[in-house]
């Protein structure tokens, strides 16, 4: 069944509707409308709002009805919609960050400073439709959304799930490009890894995404913010709170721009995705293929048992690890956290299930 979706060109200088079954028509139908005259494999796409990269059906599943998507050749650079937007306020709207001397020295500043100084501009903005709810109540603060987010609450619930989502493609990716997912004898490092997958997604669906995180309506132990809808940096990934106390705060129910900035807020793995936690998935998966695995439960050494995706998923996708953090404190670095490799025996796999919140 086709879905509609909107396209456009990294310049955003035309946007064309497309309704296609899959990436590669999807793909192809792009590149006619938008009038690329070269082969549909050269060019990508990529999701407008954060970058994602849009790599197989399955994830373009995912992805809502009239989703701005932006075509890519493979070596151009992704810009995101806050990088749209900011170039434009920065290019054509001065006047509301201020003007003559004051307007150049904000555009000579690096983007550290350009990032304080905004933030000032916004913080001192009218405060008056922050706790409005409604897209009838506070319909400026909508713009560029879709239609179906009805409350702020709602978009920022949405918000949580395309990140969370944006974790599992990046870590199913890594997993099914590996060298035992690809020449596995037998096929079974390909079905161990098949299977991992299904329970981790089996997790994140049950816990609904962890969509609570930037609801300022949910329960006070579920949410990253204040029932005000204000968020505060966690700091660097080693440390206990941020150092610039006071100064790394937003709230993004509070202004369309504020909304925007918040989408270079991390949520910032303390123990690495990339690094650390697919790397041990891997190890923990050649240990079951090899017979040659550690009960976690009962410290046997047993050449039958299973991987603990519970574990996996609190790492990936909840506050166990994660951190919001403003971009200053969001440390792309090597971490020195590690994960471990997380295998049970068969008599002990039905006692470590986890409470996943």
């Amino acid at each position: 069944m086709k879905k509609g979706y909107k396209v456009t060109d990294v310049d955003r200088q035309k946007k064309i509707g497309v309704a296609a079954e899959n990436l590669e028509e999807l793909i192809e139908k792009s590149c006619k409308k938008l009038g690329v005259n070269a082969n549909c494999c050269d060019y990508r796409l990529c999701v407008a709002e954060d970058g994602t990269a849009v790599t197989d059906d399955e994830y373009l599943a995912t992805l809502p009805p009239q989703t701005l998507l932006v075509l890519l050749k493979n070596e151009e650079k992704m810009v995101t919609d806050f990088d749209y937007y900011y170039n434009m306020i920065r290019s054509t709207k001065r006047e509301f960050i201020d003007s003559g001397r004051a307007a150049q020295e904000f555009l000579s500043t690096d983007i550290r400073e350009k990032f304080k100084v905004f933030q000032r501009y916004i913080a001192a903005a009218d405060d008056a439709r922050t706790m409005l709810s409604e897209r009838a109540q506070d319909p400026d603060w909508f713009q560029g959304l879709e239609p179906s987010e009805k409350s702020k609450e709602h978009s920022m619930s949405k918000r949580v799930k395309e990140r969370m989502r944006g974790y599992y493609y990046k870590t199913k990716s890594a997993l099914q490009a590996s060298d035992l997912y690809v020449h596995s004898k037998n096929g079974l490092g390909k079905k161990l890894i098949d299977q991992f997958l299904t329970d981790l997604r089996t997790l994140l669906e049950s816990n609904k995404y962890n969509e609570s995180y930037f609801n300022r309506k949910a329960d006070e132990d579920m949410r990253l913010c204040k029932n005000t809808g204000l968020f505060e940096c966690g700091g660097l990934w080693n440390e206990a709170k941020c150092t610039y106390e006071g100064d790394h705060v937003i709230n993004p129910y509070r202004s369309r721009e504020e909304r925007i900035i918040f989408q270079t807020w991390n949520l910032d793995h303390r123990i690495e995705l990339s690094r650390s936690i697919i790397p041990k998935i891997l190890q923990a998966i050649s240990q079951i293929m090899s017979g040659t695995l550690s009960c976690i439960h009962c410290s046997k050494q047993v050449s039958v048992g299973g991987i603990v995706a519970d574990r996996y998923y609190l790492q990936i996708f909840t506050r166990e690890n994660l951190k919001l953090v403003h971009i200053v404190c969001h440390n792309k670095s090597k971490h020195s956290a590690e994960s471990d490799i997380y295998t049970v025996c068969k008599k002990c796999i039905r006692s470590q299930r986890i409470e996943c919140n």
